[in-house]
């Protein structure tokens, strides 16, 4: 148990180091194409969260029905 835990750390570790290395940009984009996209995404994040929540029961709900048959593989 302990091997998986230090290799999980150790996998986790080394995408942290892949994802914050500087490579150089030969680009440019526009300053207002961030707006834009910040425009599009904020609203469907924010409808997606309040759906969740509107609907928070019958979500756990699914998933409990999802979990229930493992369950009763894993007790027999």
């Amino acid at each position: 148990m302990k091997d998986f835990w230090n290799s999980t750390i150790a996998c986790i570790v080394c995408s942290l180091c892949l994802i914050f290395i500087a490579f150089p940009a030969y680009a440019y984009v526009d300053p207002n194409a961030a707006g834009l996209i910040s425009q599009i995404l904020a609203p469907l994040i924010i409808a997606l969260a309040a759906g969740a929540t509107f609907l928070r029961k019958q979500v756990g709900a699914v998933f409990a029905g999802l979990s229930h048959p493992l369950r009763r593989q894993a007790d027999a």
